[in-house]
């Protein structure tokens, strides 16, 4: 005798793909649940991924959605919270690789998903400003650097940005995109009510990224310089400061 555990396994999987083990199923009951668990992934994912939708059109979407699920099984209930590997998924999926850009364009708006949802944290310029000038001078180089809980960074040889922009609702889709126009480095944040993209230059996205990775303040400058031999640490430090994407600073 089946265990429920082992029962709700095989209706789960009966319901993405047809198997052996969905036989012992009725057959057109089957097929309604499918059809509306296909659709409930469809539509979660296309409100995260709303210009990946667009730009493919609704029914190559559509089947890049059900071949994803059948790859990333969903290990929660929430629909709102699933779909962050799509835009891995789609650098191996055959059809879209006409598409080059699509996995970051997919990357992109994954991170502005994320960045709506992501809890708030207070944004204090002036004591973060305070907290820094009161370090000692050798100390600062170990010193880590916590940024907003919705920063996202976001990097592609494609000018994604662009494509994001001209696939908006209140544009025609028809607007014309040069994918040699040049890379993209993109922090996502998100600013009151609303999600905020800021093109950065190399060193500044890599001086970031490796603070968002936990990096001390030492660290990242190197990866910074690396990335740009002019990179302004000044100039990075008070603007990331004075709009809330450096929000607090760690001692080692």
């Amino acid at each position: 005798m089946s265990s429920l555990r082992e029962l709700q396994e095989r209706m789960a999987q009966a319901l993405i793909t047809p198997s052996p083990a969905s036989a012992a199923w009725p057959a057109e009951r089957i097929a309604v649940y499918r059809r509306n668990v296909a659709a409930n992934y469809r539509n979660a994912l296309g409100a995260s991924y709303p210009v990946v939708r667009r730009l493919t059109g609704a029914a190559f979407f559509g089947a890049a959605v059900d071949a994803y699920v059948v790859a990333h099984p969903s290990r929660s209930g929430d629909l709102n919270v699933y779909g962050d590997a799509f835009g891995d998924f789609l650098v191996q999926y055959a059809p879209a690789a006409p598409l080059p850009y699509l996995p970051d364009v997919a990357r992109l708006e994954w991170a502005i998903d994320e960045a709506h949802r992501a809890a708030e944290a207070p944004r204090v310029p002036e004591a973060m400003l305070a907290a820094l000038a009161s370090v000692e001078a050798e100390r600062l180089a170990s010193l880590r650097l916590r940024l907003d809980p919705s920063c996202r960074l976001v990097a592609s040889p494609y000018p994604i940005f662009h494509v994001w922009r001209a696939n908006q609702p209140d544009r025609d889709g028809r607007e014309r995109v040069l994918l040699d126009e040049g890379a993209d480095r993109l922090l996502v944040r998100r600013d009151d009510a609303r999600v905020a993209i800021e093109p950065l230059q190399a060193g500044e996205h890599a001086w970031l990224a490796a603070l968002a990775a936990g990096e001390p303040l030492g660290v990242a400058i190197d990866a910074a310089q690396r990335a740009d031999a002019l990179f302004d640490l000044g100039h990075a430090l008070h603007a990331q400061i004075a709009v809330g994407t450096l929000v607090g600073v760690l001692h080692a």
